[in-house]
């Protein structure tokens, strides 16, 4: 599954890339640059300490547990502190190059070159936005590490590797537990990979019951565990109300995801007066719902301001007060400003491919679809890059078939 490594050149330049990532990691001031940082590392150190999940103090579900669970044995051996965050950012650097060699491997899988897999790759490892989330201890690196194998297990899937469907719906566990988002995807991705496969109804059938089944079985612990706690049927995280309100409200004419700006703080304060969490859940929710049903034609125009932040070049920060943001955009430029055009170019020349591509394609609808409907910003999108750069990927190799003649053309003596 990974012939394209057979080389080794490549996989020293994939050793000296993971090196070179975590000297920087330990280089960076051992400290958190966001407010969501130290929401994981509270919930490590909750996980380590007391053997429970919890974050905010008194919420057991606002999200799903495996990021904590990852960091928890870093803060065990660390007890917090700086070697707490350049090891987990070590960690996450090794997780990152894993994900690059996954991403490649869809790549392989796909169109079948060698060279095209390994443009896969090295843009990955040099890609801004996924160097710069792989240094910070936040969801998303280890969210895409999840996806991107539950994406290269699936295209490797056939026939006559069945294991491979196995281990597919495993990874894409794992990434509900980490992300509770592709709930209702998955049993979709496994119905059109398993048509590309076989056009019997009868394989169709086969996978998508046993994925289900298997979906079941995997989440079932979180489930029992959440039933033992609140006592009802809680299925994943109790924040995507939260999330729905926040961009549905009268507050928020700019389709923003800024709580200070964009909610109605005396509405929010209310609801947070309920002290529970599944009442603050269902409060946040039938706000959103209600907002919805009664400003139709404001919802719907909010979906096109969603649309073009989500897919936004440059970043939806007010410039005014963040010294970064020139740097900021510079990087956006260098990677999603490449790999977002060129997966469109790639998506229109391999056209004829469209069966192939279509696990893709409806993976990156679906985000598209759940993020206009909620809230948009450029770290939601993260997670549907890897697969512009699989596109674009072919792009460039096709691009540089044409140019190589006339590059290394010889001269007449």
């Amino acid at each position: 599954m990974t012939h394209f490594l057979a080389s080794k050149k490549t996989l020293s330049i994939i050793a000296f890339s993971l090196i070179l990532l975590v000297i920087a990691d330990f280089i960076l001031p051992g400290r958190t640059f966001f407010p969501d940082e130290n929401r994981f590392i509270e919930e490590a150190k909750v996980l380590s300490e007391k053997k429970e999940f919890a974050t905010f103090g008194t919420y057991r579900a606002w999200e799903m547990p495996l990021v904590a669970i990852a960091y928890a044995p870093f803060y065990k051996v660390f007890a917090g502190g700086e070697l707490f965050i350049k090891s987990v950012r070590a960690f996450q650097a090794l997780i990152h190059i894993l994900t690059a060699i996954g991403a490649a491997s869809i790549c392989f899988s796909i169109f079948k070159n060698k060279i095209t897999a390994l443009i896969t790759l090295f843009s990955y490892i040099i890609y801004p936005s996924f160097l710069a989330y792989q240094s910070l201890l936040l969801s998303e690196t280890l969210f895409m590490f999840f996806m991107v194998w539950g994406f290269a297990f699936l295209y490797i899937w056939s026939e006559n590797k069945p294991m491979a469907f196995v281990s597919s719906v495993i990874f894409f566990m794992f990434s509900l537990y980490t992300r509770a988002v592709i709930t209702v995807l998955m049993p979709v991705l496994i119905f059109a990979r398993s048509y590309i496969i076989s056009r019997k109804p009868a394989f169709w059938i086969k996978y998508c019951v046993l994925s289900c089944f298997m979906f079941v079985i995997c989440l079932s612990p979180w489930w029992m565990r959440n039933w033992n706690i609140f006592g009802t049927f809680v299925p994943s995280s109790t924040s995507a109300s939260w999330n729905l309100y926040l961009g549905n409200n009268s507050f928020n004419h700019n389709a923003g995801v800024d709580w200070v700006t964009d909610a109605d703080p005396d509405k929010v304060k209310d609801i947070f007066s309920l002290n529970d969490e599944l009442l603050i859940s269902k409060a946040f929710m039938e706000e959103a719902k209600s907002y919805i049903y009664e400003n139709r034609i404001v919802f719907l125009k909010n979906t096109w301001l969603k649309f073009k932040r989500f897919y936004n070049l440059k970043s939806n920060l007010k410039p005014e007060g963040f010294s970064f943001i020139s740097l900021y955009n510079i990087s956006l430029m260098l990677s999603w400003g490449i790999a977002f055009p060129l997966g469109l170019i790639s998506s229109w020349i391999n056209r004829k491919k469209f069966l192939m591509l279509l696990p893709i394609y409806l993976l990156i609808i679906y985000y598209t679809f759940m993020h206009v409907v909620v809230i948009a910003s450029l770290r939601y999108r993260l997670p549907i890059e890897p697969f512009f750069l699989v596109l674009g990927s072919d792009c460039v190799y096709r691009f540089f078939s044409i140019i190589k003649p006339y590059l290394f053309r010889k001269k007449p003596e």
